[in-house]
């Protein structure tokens, strides 16, 4: 039986489920699926960063609420694709943001230890 929490998001309580195995992995398979943006290079105009960068922000925005959507759907009867759909159009970026995070507790992925991007000396690493 998968893990489920309760989370209150602006007085309304939700049930965010850990994610099975397989929908994990078709969760990967949707994130393959996302268009990626050629890589920056030093030759790109700021006009081309800028359309790179909205890329990856709105690639970043849609694996995030995907990940959220299936979480949800657990304990729904919408599909996954209605309720990312869902979330897009009625939620704000710092709402998904907040059941993000609930969604990556729940489901127990590694978290990123803050120490692992610094150096000894300080400096980031890969900067």
């Amino acid at each position: 039986m998968l893990k489920k929490v309760k989370f209150e998001l602006r007085d309304q309580v939700l049930v965010v489920s850990a994610i099975s195995a397989l929908d994990y992995l078709d969760y990967v398979d949707y994130l393959n699926s996302l268009d990626k943006p050629e890589p920056v290079s030093e030759n790109d105009t700021e006009q081309e960063l800028n359309s790179k960068l909205n890329k990856i922000t709105r690639n970043n925005l849609m694996a995030h609420t995907r990940l959220i959507a299936i979480s949800l759907s657990y304990d729904s009867d919408k599909s996954v694709d209605d309720l990312q759909k869902e979330l897009l159009t009625t939620w704000t970026q710092a709402d998904i943001f907040r059941v993000l995070e609930a969604v990556q507790d729940v489901c127990e992925f590694p978290q990123a230890d803050p120490s692992e991007s610094t150096q000894e000396d300080g400096e980031q690493k890969n900067a």
